[in-house]
């Protein structure tokens, strides 16, 4: 059986505005996607979740999380702040928050182990809400973020040690932020993986960050049949999500490429295994 594969709702942006929550709910059951996605961005529009409650019931859709961007160096009680914690008080219909954590203070760099406590600090009063109320919480490692690297998330999860803490491997910023190292990267995460999201990719300076681009599964050099691959050997089991962000353009045409381009993926991954035995960079 497939994995359950949804969409970010990040895919529906483009330069003119973004689809309306109905329309991006209706287009994805239509195309065929499992799942749908909500994008909270900074803490102030954690009403935003009180749309999800009626999703599975009036579209036939799961919902596979909410985005949150965390940023400490506002301070702790900044309203951006203390709006994800009110979010996970009275969210609804999904159990999973997918958690960006932008800074932790000033001076403090990506992945800079100086920033711990303070993350740490905050993420414990998050984690007593979130097991009052079954919610997982996933670090979703960025590029340029505080939390930037698979590594920094790993080593957040361990100090904590919540069985409501987990990881989202964003197969875009793994490979924008380093590109390598993919196998011991996953084995590090299996533990805490509990959600994937991929993307098309190629480095290019007019890509994410000046970096690489974000491309339908379709196209690009990043190879997401091998990373799939990687994802079966570490027995990964869980939902895959396409990703999407800065794509434009006619959301329905790229993100039904998409979703055929997956599949294709897995179904080759189920006839042939043995084809995604590549000899990984290390």
């Amino acid at each position: 059986m497939g994995y359950p594969f949804y969409a970010m709702d990040f895919a529906f942006y483009n330069s003119m505005g973004i689809y309306s929550f109905e329309a991006r709910c209706e287009m994805l059951k239509e195309i065929g996607y499992d799942a749908t996605h909500l994008s909270v961005w900074h803490g102030e529009r954690w009403r935003d979740v009180e749309k999800l409650k009626n999703v599975k019931e009036k579209y036939g859709l799961d919902i596979a999380g909410v985005y949150v961007v965390l940023d400490l160096s506002l301070g702790e009680d900044h309203p951006r702040n203390t709006g994800i914690l009110k979010m996970l008080e009275i969210m609804e219909g999904c159990s999973t928050v997918e958690l960006a954590i932008q800074s932790v203070g000033h001076h403090i760099r990506p992945s800079d182990p100086k920033g711990d406590d303070i993350a740490v600090k905050w993420l414990e009063k998050a984690l007593k809400i979130a097991e009052q109320r079954n919610i997982n919480i996933l670090l979703y490692t960025h590029l340029s973020f505080w939390v930037e690297r698979h590594e920094d998330a790993v080593r957040l999860c361990k100090r904590l040690n919540h069985p409501n803490l987990g990881i989202v491997f964003c197969g875009y910023h793994w490979y924008a932020v380093d590109g390598t190292n993919l196998s011991a990267t996953l084995q590090a995460v299996a533990p805490y993986l509990k959600q994937v999201n991929i993307s098309g990719s190629r480095r290019n300076p007019h890509g994410f960050g000046g970096v690489a681009t974000i491309e339908p599964l379709d196209v690009g050099e990043l190879d997401n049949f091998a990373l799939l691959g990687q994802l079966k050997k570490i027995g990964y089991n869980g939902m895959v999500g396409y990703q999407g962000w800065s794509e434009g353009g006619d959301a329905y045409s790229k993100l039904s490429r998409s979703l055929k381009a997956f599949r294709d993926m897995e179904r080759r991954l189920e006839e042939h295994p043995h084809w995604a035995d590549l000899k990984l960079t290390p």
